[in-house]
């Protein structure tokens, strides 16, 4: 008996929540935008996202990465805004975060705008994301607000509900119509990532200064390099957390937001072991469809073997030294080739072989992709290696951090 009742008041809720999803709908839709960036001589659509209205005199929010094209090669794109009417108009890049993903567009005036609101919801808030996804029309979708990303980079909301394609810059409000975030991402089954309200706020405000700067390479460069000066200063005050593998001990969680995974294995006929460890920022930033920058990754291999004879060890060793598969994401237009520099170190009783690369990236100068690699020598059947990845940073960063990192590797205590 309970079960049936407990079944029927379900069923009965499921109308009355749809009705309150379709009244929402109906009230904020005009508020709405689609944003579609065209190929310039062929009016070719080559993306679409979506976007919402701030100030009657036109101001629209959106994501950097629905408009990036437009700051990436401005000759060669053009956009437009569609509203909820039908009617178009052309779009004007008025300001970005490339950090926070964000940008703030103009068209033509609006009657009805959003109101944004930044403080914090209880967990388990009802709230509605709005968007144009796959450019099958305007929709709405309900989910749950589920408070900050925990362990992130960058502060995110985490939306308990589907983000799809096509619905990026979009709002995600309450019942009210207050915009709580920005729509940005998705890892599939409801899980999904907005831009906290206070960041688009923080950009509105820029941009209604007198003295505000047309966005450009030079807007952009100057962002990235503040960002990585801020992590890389917390990174160079903080006490180096070790992990021990083996018989040594290694950089570990160095930071809050590394995610860390480790690994034990061993061959088909046990001659050795191999221990790893790898962390990794995650976080990537969305520079264009061709480049994305990862603050950080690193790995350590630990090798170790009582059967194998010292040759044969030491081909293994070299053989995972050499191969190595890197973890960024950039095109031939947006980087240098690598420069790389080798060296032996002796630090704390261990003698070391460096391999330092370093490339530039073209678009944006002052900043830096670094590789170091690092293997132990001189112990016969064990040995550890590791490989740090910097994205994004300045060359005199990149250069004290690699020290920094060299001084964490040592015998276990």
């Amino acid at each position: 008996m309970k079960r049936l009742l407990l079944l029927v008041l379900l069923v009965l809720a499921l109308p009355a929540q749809a009705a309150k999803t379709q009244e929402v709908f109906k009230r904020f839709q005009d508020r709405i935008v689609q944003i579609r960036i065209l190929e310039s001589s062929s009016g070719s659509r080559v993306a679409l996202g979506s976007g919402f209205s701030v100030s009657r005199d036109g101001e629209i929010v959106t994501n950097y990465h629905v408009v990036s094209e437009l700051v990436q090669k401005p000759q060669q794109y053009r956009a437009e805004i569609v509203y909820f009417d039908g009617s178009t108009s052309p779009l004007k890049l008025l300001s970005f975060d490339v950090v926070r993903d964000l940008a703030i567009v103009s068209g033509k005036p609006m009657n009805a705008t959003f109101e944004l609101y930044a403080p914090p919801l209880a967990q388990g808030t009802r709230v509605f994301s709005i968007g144009t996804p796959l450019d099958l029309g305007f929709t709405i979708v309900e989910g749950t607000y589920n408070g900050l990303l925990e362990k992130s980079q960058y502060e995110k909301i985490h939306f308990t509900g589907s983000i799809n394609p096509g619905m990026s810059g979009g709002p995600t409000i309450m019942e009210d119509g207050r915009v709580i975030g920005v729509n940005v991402a998705t890892s599939g089954n409801q899980v999904s990532f907005l831009v906290p309200a206070k960041f688009v706020i923080a950009l509105l405000q820029q941009v209604r200064r007198a003295d505000s700067p047309k966005p450009t390479h030079a807007t952009m460069t100057e962002q990235l390099m503040q960002n990585q000066q801020y992590f890389m200063k917390r990174l160079l005050e903080g006490n180096m957390e070790l992990v021990t593998l083996g018989t040594f001990q290694l950089p570990g969680k160095i930071a809050p937001y590394l995610k860390c995974w480790g690994n034990t294995n061993r061959d088909d006929d046990d001659q050795f072991q191999h221990l790893s460890h790898f962390c990794s920022s995650g976080d990537d930033l969305y520079i264009s469809s061709s480049h994305r920058i990862r603050f950080i990754n690193f790995r350590h291999d630990y090798f170790a073997s009582e059967l194998l004879s010292q040759r044969r060890f030491f081909k293994l060793y070299q053989r995972y030294f050499d191969d190595h598969d890197e973890n960024f994401y950039a095109g031939k237009e947006d980087v240098t080739k690598f420069k790389c520099t080798t060296d032996f170190v002796a630090h704390g009783g261990l003698t070391l072989r460096t391999v330092l690369c370093m490339r530039a990236y073209k678009k944006l100068p002052g900043l830096y992709d670094a590789v170091l690699k690092v293997a132990t020598l001189g112990n016969e059947r064990r040995g550890v290696m590791t490989t740090l990845e910097l994205g994004g940073v300045s060359y005199d960063n990149a250069l004290h951090f690699a020290r920094n990192y060299l001084e964490g590797i040592a015998w276990k205590k």
